[in-house]
């Protein structure tokens, strides 16, 4: 029964253009459905009025306004390249918040971000599916339950508006940018954070990206979701003013990509990254485990590159069952002056200690042990209460350890190079500890888990923005894609396709300098919201 349902799933989703089709559908459907049973009872009579509304299309069009916007939204991040629109659908929703007739805000609120984060986190389901174990209505149900939690920002943010400002006021267009940021910001680091889709990675390779190595992900945010709000205050109200305020602070930030935080430093090395494209369902399949060990090993051995780097848990076995194996490797790779970088579980097996690592072999020195840990991927918050989850859902190596928030740089022949495993490249105050020592970063991952779906490239505009907020070229091996070098401005030097078999090489240039963001992290970006904050209150009487 279960590989029928499988079979038919798989049949659902042939292909991306599919999968967005299909996400854009639910999510327009699933909103309609809530802007129903949230503002009437759903019975005949409301249908009839509904169908009623069609005669009316503004009316209609009015309610679907919200939800609309929250898919386009989604199109305005990876992997599509409208995030220069980005603008528009905030910019849609801030304007039904500031419309002085406008009685729904929360509605809005809540309709936009179902919207939004349904057709861009529909992909959980995937791992906890196909991967996990997980039956199907689990699955499906624990997706719907993170969607529904991470609505509560917006919708929170909305409330706050409603209660701290009346609509058409300026307080209210200044408010907005505070409390949207603020949201992501909470999101980010509660329950030990989850800032997938913050606004600012929209407007990655824009004219604000300028301002990542100064602020981060958030100033980004701040002043794209500002920017949103004066051009709708200027749209609803028709006013000039607002409008010339937005162009001008647009302009502004755009004038931070000019300047050059970090500089290169010393001559380029050559790299080699390595996709083995194993199916994540045979990873850890006790029978394939060693031909899998082998293959990534011959492929290792085959390189020249000063550097070599295979991706997370390219070697399945935990780090003391591959002793002869690693110091095999690590004899062949010192003699020929290479280093080799490669995940492996790393711990104690006989006490069940686990860290999901990185290790240097060779011309090398250094291990990363895994700090920012997936919740429920890597280890069970509140295991006593969530116990649940761990009986239905099984992911090999699902307890590991944290390793210290600051580690050294791994050395990879002369130059440093600044680590992360897969999630963490969603935390840029973690991978910034790294600096300003680090010449250079990598990252490793198995992106196997998200299958054929857009979390993958969302992952992957995450370390471009990594690279951007800090100023440094990056290595990034994957276990099936998206491999890729990026470049110090966060831009794709050069990339492997999904799903094949195949190795990435070419060079990094090491960099020299620290960037504001990698100096302070998100210090800034609190500090700024707490400033702005003091200004809207000292101007409350101004801004009615």
């Amino acid at each position: 029964m279960r590989r029928s349902l499988a079979a038919l799933w798989h049949g659902l989703w042939l292909n991306r253009q599919q999968q967005s089709l299909l996400t854009v559908t639910l999510s327009l459907a699933t909103s309609l459905w809530l802007w129903l049973e949230g503002g009437r009872v759903l019975d005949v009579e409301s249908l009839q009025n509904l169908w009623r509304s069609t005669h009316h299309p503004q009316t209609l069009f009015e309610h679907l306004l919200a939800p609309l916007a929250g898919v386009f939204f989604t199109f305005c991040f990876a992997p599509w390249p409208l995030g220069a629109l980005a603008v528009v659908p905030l910019a849609v929703l801030f304007a039904l918040w500031q419309h002085p007739t406008r009685q729904h805000p929360l509605r809005d609120a809540w309709l936009f971000a179902l919207a939004h984060l349904g057709s861009g986190l529909y992909w959980v389901y995937i791992s906890l599916y196909h991967f996990g174990g997980a039956p199907l209505p689990f699955a499906i149900l624990a997706n719907v339950l993170l969607v529904l939690y991470l609505a509560l920002y917006p919708l929170l943010a909305a409330w706050l508006m409603r209660r701290l400002s009346a609509p058409g006021s300026w307080r209210r267009t200044l408010l907005i940018p505070l409390l949207w940021t603020g949201g992501e910001l909470v999101r980010a680091y509660l329950f030990t954070g989850f800032p997938w889709l913050a606004a600012g990675y929209s407007a990655l390779h824009t004219p604000l990206d300028g301002l990542a190595p100064i602020g981060g992900v958030f100033l980004v945010s701040f002043a794209l979701t500002l920017v949103a709000s004066l051009l709708a205050r200027a749209v609803v109200l028709r006013q000039g003013k607002p409008l010339a305020i937005a162009v001008a602070l647009y302009a502004a930030a755009s004038a931070t990509s000019l300047i050059a935080h970090t500089t290169p430093s010393g001559a380029p090395f050559s790299v080699a990254l390595i996709q083995g494209n194993i199916e994540q369902s045979t990873k850890f399949d006790p029978a394939l485990m060693e031909r899998h060990l082998q293959d990534y090993i011959a492929l290792a051995l085959a390189r020249e590159e000063a550097v070599v780097i295979l991706p997370e848990t390219a070697f399945t076995f935990m780090e003391e069952q591959m002793t002869r194996d690693l110091a095999q490797l690590n004899a062949y790779f010192k003699e020929r002056g290479q280093t080799l970088v490669s995940g492996i579980p790393a711990g104690d097996l006989k006490k069940q200690l686990f860290y999901n690592a990185i290790i240097t072999l060779g011309d090398g020195k250094g291990r990363y042990y895994k700090h920012h840990l997936l919740p429920f991927g890597e280890y069970v918050p509140l295991r006593s209460w969530l116990s649940i989850f761990e009986k239905y859902v099984e992911i090999p190596y699902s307890n590991f350890e944290r390793g210290e928030a600051k580690q050294p740089p791994l050395m990879t022949g002369k130059y440093r190079a600044g680590a992360s495993i897969c999630y963490e490249a969603a935390f840029g105050r973690d991978m910034r500890q790294a600096l300003p020592e680090a010449d250079y970063l990598i990252n490793i991952s198995n992106d196997a888990w998200f299958k054929d779906s857009i979390a993958a490239d969302q992952h992957l505009q995450m370390n471009q923005m990594r690279s951007r907020e800090l100023g440094r070229e990056m290595a990034r091996a994957t276990n099936d894609g998206i491999t890729v070098l990026l470049d110090a401005r966060g831009r794709i030097k050069a990339r492997i396709s999904r799903f094949v078999r195949e190795v990435l090489v070419g060079e990094i240039q090491p960099y020299q300098g620290i960037t504001p963001y990698a100096r302070l992290g998100n210090a800034l970006i609190f500090a700024l919201l707490a400033l702005y904050a003091a200004a809207l209150v000292a101007m409350r009487r101004r801004l009615a």
